[in-house]
């Protein structure tokens, strides 16, 4: 409903079909704007009454019941939201009882007194022509913004342009934020006011849940903002049925109309366009890349000397040293509900992380990679490679915490090679080092050096060995635990984390001293194994590290 299309009931009363008439109660609310006029032929008509009506009748339904029924329907009105009633009080009454009209002036519901020889017709054209001449008017004004917003894209223009032309047409500062992109765009020129501020305000509102950035109907609040108290109208940018973002204006002193908020859906569903075009650009460009990095990692060689001749293109420099990152997200997260909501947050991750690496300058490239991403590194020199990378992943590891929601995700670090045609061994670090994230690490940045001797037990080409050193030392004793439901495995693991102490073992895990030697005794003649001597304790605590590792 555009309330600028209607007129008050002050303007009403001034026009020739109602210049008869007076208004005889309910004066402050002679600003009240109807947008429609309706008919009462009896109380019924409450049940299809529309706010904002003008509600024209007689003076009948006042004659015929009591002086209570009569305050209980201008009650009734009110609660409607009607912007007035205009009534032929004669000749069914002299007037309208005292107690209508004090409760009409309460009410600040408006109360016309029609002239008895006026039809109810002659009053509904001419307003509804005058409604319709408005509106008419104003579809135009929408009509023509419209075709600037688009002439705009149609010549190369931005979405900056867009805020810029808005914030000129609606007199206030409008600015667009991306969600998709973590950015928001905006024409200082038009800013009281230094724009951090008001977004930061708006990222309080949303993170305190006074407003679901996921919601996709328009948004009204009061932001303080350096002690002063500005409106502001969230308008959503809906693409493929998500909220990507808003149009937001900020009204200073004229408040934000009806016209404001259609010409702000206007221009939300051009921007939504160029939001798409930028993600259609983006995707071609991470398929490039994909393409173009699954060949270098390639173990074909024509095609990867192929890629190698490609990387220039890429500004690599095939010599250099590179390293790989891999950003492992956790497609059972709770709030991923399907496939396409999962590809979103990589698609935001591939933003962040192309935003961090651009402000730090350096050389790289991204892609997508099952539930990973993979960041591609060079580096000019071998000299504080290590340092660079540890402030990257930070910063990585930083943005995605705070923009991403709860997503649960790792970060895996390979370790840097010389040449190009190497990176494939820093592929083979950071996947390894994501794996030992999810079997035995609990931090959620593993850099694949720091991981002692896991690094060599972590290797495939040692999987089928690992498993029947396994097999040989520790396996009876986890068939023993499970058939006979003890903990003699976890009563090892225990060992070990106290350095063999039997006596902080049984007050570890509350458990008599007696006890904890029987279970030791009972390890060794099952395992076949004795824990006093050397090569029997390494062997064993190794096979507990590869049944973490393994997964078993």
């Amino acid at each position: 409903m555009l309330k600028e299309t209607g007129i008050s009931i002050k303007e009403a009363l001034e026009m020739d079909c109602l210049k008869k008439c007076k208004l005889i109660a309910g004066f402050e609310g002679y600003n009240n704007v109807i947008y429609r006029v309706n008919v009462m032929a009896d109380s019924e008509i409450l049940n299809w009454v529309s706010e904002d009506e003008l509600l024209l009748t007689t003076a009948y339904f006042f004659k015929s019941v009591e002086v209570k029924k009569q305050l209980e329907f201008i009650r009734s009105l009110k609660k409607k939201k009607l912007a007035g009633i205009a009534i032929k009080i004669y000749p069914y009454l002299e007037r309208l009882p005292k107690e209508v009209l004090e409760l009409a002036n309460e009410l600040k519901l408006p109360i016309i007194e029609l002239d008895y020889a006026i039809a109810f017709t002659d009053i509904m054209g001419p307003i509804f022509k005058k409604i319709f001449n408005r509106q008419g008017m104003l579809l135009q004004k929408v009509e023509n913004l419209h075709n600037n917003l688009m002439n705009i894209i149609l010549t190369g223009g931005e979405v900056k342009d867009i805020v810029a032309t808005l914030s000129k047409i609606l007199s206030k500062p409008i600015l667009v934020s991306n969600n998709y992109f973590d950015e928001y765009i905006y024409d200082d020129k038009f800013y009281p006011f230094h724009y951090h501020e008001i977004t930061m305000e708006i990222e309080k509102l949303i993170n305190n849940n006074v407003y679901n950035k996921n919601l996709s109907k328009t948004y009204s609040s009061n932001l303080n903002i350096n002690g002063e108290t500005y409106e502001i109208i969230m308008v959503p940018i809906i693409l493929k049925n998500s909220v990507y973002g808003h149009v937001i204006a900020v009204a200073e002193q004229k408040s934000v109309t009806s016209f404001d908020i259609v010409s702000m859906e206007t221009g939300s569903t051009i921007i939504a366009l160029e939001f798409l075009k930028r993600m259609s650009i983006q995707d071609v460009e991470n398929r490039y890349s994909a393409e173009f990095f699954q060949d270098i990692i390639s173990l074909d060689k024509i095609r990867k000397d192929k890629a190698i001749e490609r990387a220039k293109y890429y500004k690599f420099d095939p010599q250099k040293y590179f390293n790989i990152i891999n950003i492992y997200f956790n497609k059972k997260t709770s709030g991923i509900g399907n496939e396409y909501d999962f590809n979103q947050y990589k698609d935001k991750g591939i933003y962040l992380i192309n935003k961090i690496c651009k402000e730090e300058g350096n050389k790289y490239l991204i892609t997508n990679k099952g539930d990973s991403l993979i960041i591609m590194f060079m580096w000019n020199k071998n000299k504080n490679i290590k340092g660079k990378i540890k402030t990257l992943v930070q910063k990585m590891d930083k943005s995605i915490k705070e923009k991403m929601g709860s997503i649960e995700y790792s970060i895996g670090i390979g370790r840097p090679y010389k040449g190009i045609d190497n990176v494939y061994k820093s592929l083979k670090d950071a996947d390894k080092a994501i794996e030992a994230r999810k079997t035995f690490i609990n931090d959620t940045v593993i850099d694949f050096d720091n991981l002692g001797i896991y690094k060599i037990l972590c290797h495939d080409n040692l999987r089928d060995e690992l498993k029947r050193f396994f097999q040989s030392t520790l396996l009876p004793l986890c068939e023993y635990d499970e058939k006979r439901d003890t903990e003699l495995v976890k009563t090892l693991e225990v060992y070990f984390q106290m350095n063999g102490n039997l006596k902080r073992m049984s007050e570890h895990l509350y458990t008599h001293y007696n006890t904890i030697l029987y279970r030791i005794n009972r390890i060794c003649e099952i395992t076949k194994m004795n824990l006093d001597d050397e090569a029997d304790r390494f062997n064993l605590e190794t096979a507990l590290r590869i049944k973490r590792i393994m997964g078993i």
